[in-house]
């Protein structure tokens, strides 16, 4: 019998936090299908403690070389993308991303024929090597299209999204911009039913127990399309009624409570927690409530005990010395905090190499 103490433990271990033999950052990216990556060093961390705990300068030489991808897809934010899959991505949610941005395309005087020509500025503008958001904004400037305020990224995205540009290496510690053809390969498109299926049979292999409430909001799919791509998935999934609310999931079984607790340290945006909405609470306990609603006053990143809240933490950065700092509501045990010490350590050895 599933309840949210085992759908927590099932996620764990669907999303490889636990119990993974991937060693390779790119492949632990793949597995996700995509990670929800605005802060940049920490999304690192999410993939680096699901595939054998490398450096955060393994990740970013893998970053840089093109093998993970950061852009805008699903939703109107950042995510690593793995090459082979941003494309049928890209042509799933990308027209419904720019519907979504369309009124605030307007209001910044944004219209189609600005955006086309931006586009064609961006795209002959990386055609010869990657460029920062500054170098492009003196490009757009020298061709009389404006960047200032939220214009720029703005038309940034919208390259993103028709596919003229992607993320290129670091420039220093400022990110690029690269053409998209010459970072992503070339693919069979797929018809929009098989990217549905495709992407349906992949969120909950990695993902469940989760509803389709969950993989409408993680997707950025309305809930038609998520009921298609379910239908599609058909035997690929199976359900189960639970506390009046069905979770989809793959064959696998529920791994068993561990004979001692595992502790593990999640950034503020894991996929852990961000790829759900309606069962977000699977993650809540009655000792970590307090802690979620106060929101700790700057740790804002999470613990979790068997998968679910524990507490919250920060990392401190002090010259070339990397420290956690933790808040928990309450006294540990001293197998707990033993645990918690483990996986301290382990964000301390990714952050220091």
């Amino acid at each position: 019998m599933l309840d949210p103490a085992a759908i927590a433990r099932a996620r764990m271990r669907a999303q490889h936090l636990w119990s993974s033999d991937v060693k390779d950052p790119q492949k632990a990216l793949t597995h996700l299908v995509a990670v929800q990556a605005q802060e940049f060093s920490y999304a690192r961390w999410s993939l680096a403690q699901r595939s054998g705990d490398p450096g955060s300068s393994v990740v970013q030489r893998a970053f840089d070389d093109g093998r993970i991808l950061r852009t805008h897809v699903l939703r109107p934010t950042w995510h690593f993308v793995a090459p082979r899959d941003l494309r049928w991505l890209m042509r799933l949610s990308g027209p419904r991303v720019i519907a979504w941005n369309a009124r605030r395309c307007r209001d910044l005087g944004l219209d189609a024929k600005t955006l086309a020509k931006s586009n064609d500025v961006i795209a002959k503008a990386v055609d010869e090597q990657p460029l920062t958001r500054h170098a492009l904004a003196a490009v757009l400037e020298q061709r009389k299209l404006s960047p200032d305020g939220q214009r720029m990224p703005y038309m940034l995205m919208r390259a993103e999204l028709d596919m003229i540009v992607t993320s290129g290496p670091l420039e220093g510690k400022r990110h690029t911009y690269a053409a998209f053809d010459a970072r992503v390969p070339a693919a069979r498109e797929l018809t929009r039913d098989q990217a549905l299926g495709r992407l349906a049979k992949r969120y909950f292999a990695s993902r469940g127990p989760a509803t389709i409430k969950d993989f409408s909001w993680w997707s950025g799919l309305p809930m038609p399309d998520v009921r298609r791509a379910t239908e599609i998935a058909g035997r690929a999934v199976k359900r189960v009624d639970i506390d009046g609310r069905t979770y989809l999931f793959t064959d696998e079984q529920p791994p068993l409570k561990a004979a001692r607790p595992r502790v593990d340290i999640v950034q503020i945006y894991d996929e852990i927690g961000i790829a759900y909405t309606e069962s977000r609470d699977v993650l809540w306990t009655d000792q970590a409530k307090v802690v979620v609603a106060s929101n700790l006053g700057g740790y804002p990143h999470v613990i979790l005990r068997e998968g679910r809240l524990l507490g919250n933490w920060r990392g401190v950065r002090a010259r070339d010395e990397v420290r956690v700092e933790t808040r928990i509501n309450g006294k540990l045990d001293t197998a707990t905090q033993a645990s918690l010490e483990r996986a301290v350590e382990r964000y301390v050895r990714f952050a220091t190499s």
